[in-house]
């Protein structure tokens, strides 16, 4: 099992390998996604830092933290983080689905009704709370 630093070091190094690099905004949205679709495929968390409910979407806060001094821009770094070969593959066919879409529409796709951020959130009365792995699971997985 990773960390959501490391695993969120690897995106960042991708996406730039990738000429499409990510702002921390959008990093995040991907950090979720690609924890939800890891799980589906394995059945197994990608890592077990918890997700937060923010006003902007799901956050791994010592991800966010890791990356704040980039505020909106593109995040130009390079690390050697490497991932068990079994996941790698896994890994970065999921982020490829989500690399090319704008974080507005990340977003908008994880403030979906119903979904796990926007039950824990409940328009604001939740904010920065702690998103049940659990809740995950049983609602976007």
């Amino acid at each position: 099992m990773y960390s959501a630093i490391d695993i969120a070091k690897y995106i960042v190094d991708y996406a730039v390998k990738k000429s499409s690099p990510v702002s921390n905004l959008k990093l995040q949205k991907i950090l979720y996604f690609l924890w939800i679709q890891y799980y589906k495929k394995t059945g197994e968390n990608l890592f077990n830092d918890e997700f937060c409910a923010w006003q902007l979407g799901p956050v791994v806060p010592a991800a966010y933290y890791e990356f704040c001094s980039y505020a909106g821009t593109s995040i130009i770094s390079n690390f050697d983080v490497e991932l068990q070969k079994k996941d790698e593959d896994i890994v970065n066919s999921i982020i490829d689905q989500y690399l090319n879409k704008s974080a507005s529409s990340l977003v908008n796709e994880s403030h979906h009704h119903g979904g796990a951020w926007d039950e824990v959130f409940k328009n604001g009365q939740g904010n920065r709370a702690t998103i049940p792995f659990r809740l995950i699971i049983d609602l976007e997985c």
